[in-house]
């Protein structure tokens, strides 16, 4: 490739900031990914016995929307809980879940949010899913929402 000699210097710079871009494109982790590693972190802290808003704040922060921890301390303050686990979304937790296996794929991506779906798998019928609505927060993708899947089906429910 020739470069006239005027056009080294713009050259360069158009390189490096094509580089700086590719890099920087590639330094945000897929939703999926994020969510994965979210519940492998938040069954294990469970499991441990620990409450991941109190006890392990900053790290759920690293995962979560600050507008969603705002609230669920709220929640906790005014001691108007929901029952049950909001990342859950469950009333009781299947022990099969805490040992089990977390898989997650996006279900819908834009350009800042994701839905995300994520299966905790633990023994065949303890199967659960969850649906996050994920936001890109500084280049990282964070949970704003987690809702039920009505993915699930049973024996009496034909699929069709």
């Amino acid at each position: 490739m020739l470069i006239h000699k005027g056009n080294f210097l713009k050259f360069i710079l158009a390189s490096l900031l094509l580089v700086c871009l590719a890099s920087s494109a590639a330094a945000v982790r897929a939703p999926e990914a994020v969510a994965t590693e979210f519940y492998g972190w938040y069954l294990q802290t469970l499991d441990a016995d620990q409450d991941p808003l109190s006890d392990r704040y900053d790290r759920l922060n690293a995962y979560v929307a600050k507008p969603l921890v705002d609230q669920l301390v709220k929640r906790l303050l005014e001691k108007t809980l929901q029952p049950g686990d909001y990342f859950l979304q469950s009333s009781r937790i299947h022990g099969a879940w805490l040992r089990g296996h977390v898989q997650a794929v996006t279900l819908r991506r834009q350009a800042r949010s994701a839905d995300v779906l994520v299966t905790l798998d633990g023994d065949g019928d303890a199967k659960h899913d969850v649906v996050l609505t994920m936001v890109l927060d500084n280049g990282a993708w964070k949970i704003r929402h987690v809702n039920r899947a009505a993915l699930e089906s049973s024996a009496s429910q034909p699929i069709i």
